[in-house]
């Protein structure tokens, strides 16, 4: 499907709709510490006018709720829902629903930093609560600077019963039974739009993707958008629409919520 045909199908229900991105990478341009993304310019505009329209505006982030609201200014976007780590937690009209944390996260705490410390010296660990990341974009090459924890990183996340995931410069630790396919389908359940798009951009969208192609095969109007990295063609290649990065989803945003 051409991006025009995209925007004109759902423009043809705007106020039915339920339109989910994702926030780094997609929203946000991924940058070496996540405490300093930011939405690309026009980006909350655009989610604020559509919201405005009617339209059930969602972020599907890997990040803890409250933070994307506190980095994105989020809560001006009207009755957003951010589903928060996967869906772990909900955040919605100032209220956080979330897990207790597990006795695992804690073990897990004391068992990694001594891992990450045998690698490269940029490497540092990101603590969520309820998952950790082993980040690599201070590294001159994220990936090959990962590359030699991968195993040992690996070996770990199987001995507490975690999950472990790769994404663009980095390795998650994150609690099993949590994906972006299961938190698309609980907003879906919650909302029941007429039609559903989502926006994402690294393999850890991919759960998602594969989501509105099952949405769409039960009868659902749903397509799925990446935002082209070349550090991960397969996601582009999974998608129905291709942007070109945030600047590309702001440009689709935009013009959907004309």
């Amino acid at each position: 499907m051409s991006i025009p045909a995209l925007v004109d199908t759902v423009r043809a229900d705007l106020a039915h709709a339920l339109v989910a991105v994702d926030f780094d990478g997609t929203l946000a341009p991924l940058v070496p510490d996540p405490a300093d993304s930011r939405p690309a310019p026009g980006a909350i505009d655009a989610l604020r006018r559509l919201a405005e329209r009617g339209t059930q505006v969602a972020v599907v982030t890997g990040r803890d709720a409250r933070t994307v609201v506190g980095l994105g200014g989020l809560d001006s976007v009207p009755r957003v829902i951010v589903e928060g780590l996967y869906g772990a937690e909900q955040w919605q009209d100032g209220r956080l629903t979330t897990l207790p944390e597990p006795d695992t996260l804690r073990r897990l705490r004391e068992q990694l930093p001594p891992i990450v410390a045998t690698g490269d010296p940029k490497l540092w660990v990101e603590d969520k609560r309820l998952s950790l990341v082993v980040h690599g974009r201070r590294a001159a090459d994220p990936e090959a600077a990962l590359d030699p924890l991968r195993e040992p990183v690996t070996r770990l996340g199987d001995r507490l019963g975690l999950d472990v995931h790769p994404g663009r410069g980095v390795i998650e630790l994150r609690l099993p039974g949590y994906d972006k396919g299961t938190a698309l389908r609980r907003l879906v359940d919650a909302v029941r739009p007429a039609s559903v798009l989502f926006v994402g951009d690294d393999v850890g969208d991919l759960p998602a993707f594969a989501a509105v192609a099952q949405l769409r095969r039960d009868g659902t109007p749903a397509w799925s958008v990446a935002a082209v990295s070349p550090d991960v063609p397969e996601v582009a290649q999974a998608a129905d629409v291709r942007v070109d990065g945030p600047a590309g989803v702001v440009a689709l945003l935009a013009e959907l919520s004309r």
